[in-house]
C-alpha cells in the first residue's frame, strides 16, 4: 500500500509541475472555447496528414536533426567539428558543448532518431505551455487542460514550430528550458542556470542576462552566467581543438556558416537590411547601430512587464528580442510567439478587452503557417506556409512580417502597461499567483 500512495505521490508532483492544485485560481474559460477545442485540434492533426500525404519529404525532411546527429557522432569518433560540412554542404554551427549532448542521438539510427526528436519535442512544447498557465497560477482543472491542449494544438500551426518540426531544430527545446527556469512559482536558487545552459547550446539566450541584471535579479544573473561558463569548461575539457576553434577562432561570428545573410529566411534586422540595400555588406554599420536601439526597445519593454508582474509577457519580449538583433535568424527561431499568445489569450479571457483580444488575434494571423503554395507535382518540395513566404510586389512588408510584429508588440507593451500599477520587490522575484491586471 505504501509503495501505491508512494507512485500516486510521484505522480501527483509531476503533475503539480504543469500545473498547480490547492490554492489555485480558477480559470474563466467560456463554453464556446471549451466546445471548439477538439475540433480545432482535430482539424490540425488532419491537416498534418493531408501535408504528410502530399509533401511527404517535404513535411518531415529533418535535415538539421541529422547535422546534430553528426555533431554527436564526431564528438564520438574524435574528429572535428568545424572544419568541414558534416551532412550534405550543412556545417555544424552550434558550440562544442551542443555537439556534446548531442552524442546520444548518434547512438540510434537516423529513423529511431527522428521518432524520438517528435516525441519529445512535443512533449517539451506541451510542458513549455502548460508551465506558462501555471505560472499564471491556475488550478489543474478541467478548464486548464483544455486551454493548455488548445494552445498546443494552434501552437503546431505557428509557422516557426512547424518549421521547428519539418527541420528536427532544438528551438522548441530551447524555449522549454529557459521558460521553466525564468517562469518559476516558487523562489529557488537554481533560477538562472537554464537560461546558462542554454545558451551553451546556442548564443542567443544570453541577452537573458542582461535582462535578468537590468531587473535586479542578480544571483539569477550570477547563476546564468555560471553554468555558461560551465559550458565552456566542458567544451575545451572534451573536445578542445573545437573548443579553441570555435571561441577563440571566432567560428561562432562567421554567420556566412548559417546561410546568405540577404536570405529571406534570415528574419532579423540584419536580414531586412541586407535585403534592401547592395551589397548586403554595406549595410554592417547601420544594423550594428539599429540593433543596439531594437535591444534598448525591447528589453525596456521588457523591464516595464516585469515591474507591472507580467513576467511571461517579459520573457516573451526578451526572447523576440534575441531573434531580431542576432546577425542570423531563421524563421523558426520566433518560436516565442508561443509564450507571448499565451499572455495574450489569458488576458484576453480574464479582462475581456478589446486590446487584449486584438493582441491574440494578431499574434495567431501574424505567426500562423497558412498554405501559401502547393507544389503537388513535387512531392519532395517544402510545403510552403507562413506570411513571409507570399512572394507579391509589396513583400517588403510579408518578407519582414516577424520583425515588423516585433516592433508592434514591443510598442503596444510600452503603451499598453505604462499606466498600470507598479509591482516591486527586492529581490527582483514577482508574486504570480497575485499577478497585477494590467490597465
Amino acid at each position: 500500500m505504501s509503495d501505491v500512495k508512494t507512485t500516486r505521490g510521484f505522480w501527483a508532483r509531476v503533475a503539480d509541475s504543469f500545473l498547480p492544485t490547492a490554492g489555485a485560481k480558477v480559470l474563466p474559460l467560456p463554453a464556446w472555447l471549451r466546445r471548439a477545442t477538439p475540433w480545432v485540434i482535430a482539424v490540425i492533426l488532419l491537416w498534418f496528414v493531408v501535408c504528410t500525404l502530399i509533401w511527404p519529404v517535404g513535411m518531415w525532411m529533418q535535415i538539421d536533426l541529422e547535422v546534430y546527429r553528426a555533431g554527436g557522432l564526431t564528438v564520438l569518433d574524435g574528429r572535428p567539428l568545424y572544419d568541414h560540412p558534416l551532412v550534405a554542404s550543412l556545417m555544424f554551427t552550434y558550440t562544442p558543448f551542443a555537439a556534446i549532448i548531442f552524442a546520444p542521438l548518434a547512438l540510434l539510427p537516423l529513423v529511431g532518431t527522428e521518432i524520438v526528436y517528435t516525441v519529445v519535442t512535443l512533449l517539451l512544447l506541451l510542458f513549455a505551455i502548460a508551465r506558462c498557465w501555471r505560472w499564471l497560477g491556475y488550478r489543474r482543472d478541467r478548464a486548464s487542460v483544455v486551454v493548455v491542449l488548445l494552445c498546443t494544438g494552434l501552437a503546431l500551426m505557428f509557422e516557426p514550430v512547424r518549421t521547428t518540426f519539418y527541420l528536427g531544430q532544438i528551438n522548441v527545446l530551447l524555449l522549454a528550458i529557459v521558460v521553466g527556469d525564468l517562469l518559476r512559482t516558487r523562489k529557488s536558487n537554481w533560477t538562472g542556470i537554464g537560461v546558462g545552459i542554454a545558451a551553451g547550446i546556442k548564443l542567443t539566450p544570453l541577452i537573458f542576462i542582461p535582462y535578468l541584471l537590468v531587473t535586479r535579479q542578480f544571483k539569477a544573473a550570477g547563476v546564468a552566467t555560471a553554468s555558461f561558463v560551465g559550458t565552456i569548461a566542458l567544451g575545451f575539457v572534451i573536445k578542445p581543438g573545437d573548443a579553441y576553434a570555435y571561441w577563440l577562432g571566432q567560428k561562432f561570428s562567421e554567420v556566412s556558416r548559417v546561410g546568405d545573410v540577404w536570405s529571406t529566411g534570415n528574419q532579423s534586422l540584419r536580414g531586412f537590411l541586407a535585403r534592401l540595400v547592395s551589397p548586403p555588406e554595406a549595410t554592417q554599420n547601420a544594423w550594428v547601430l539599429l540593433a543596439a536601439v531594437f535591444g534598448i526597445l525591447g528589453l525596456a519593454a521588457a523591464v516595464l512587464a516585469h515591474r507591472r508582474g507580467e513576467e511571461l509577457l517579459a520573457v516573451s519580449l526578451i526572447g523576440m528580442c534575441s531573434t531580431a538583433v542576432s546577425p542570423y535568424s531563421w524563421s523558426h527561431h520566433w518560436v516565442w510567439f508561443v509564450p507571448l499568445f499565451v499572455f495574450a489569450l489569458n488576458r484576453a479571457l480574464t479582462t475581456g478587452r478589446a486590446a487584449m483580444w486584438a493582441l491574440a488575434t494578431y499574434v495567431l494571423v501574424a505567426v500562423f503557417a497558412w498554405p501559401v503554395a502547393f507544389p503537388v507535382h513535387d512531392p519532395g518540395a517544402r510545403a510552403a506556409a507562413g506570411i513571409w513566404m507570399i512572394d507579391w510586389p509589396g513583400d517588403v512588408v510579408t518578407r519582414n512580417n516577424y520583425i515588423i510584429a516585433y516592433l508592434v508588440i514591443a510598442v503596444f507593451t510600452l503603451v499598453h502597461l505604462r499606466r498600470s500599477n507598479v509591482v516591486t520587490s527586492t529581490d527582483g522575484v514577482i508574486d504570480s499567483r497575485n499577478p497585477v491586471v494590467s490597465r
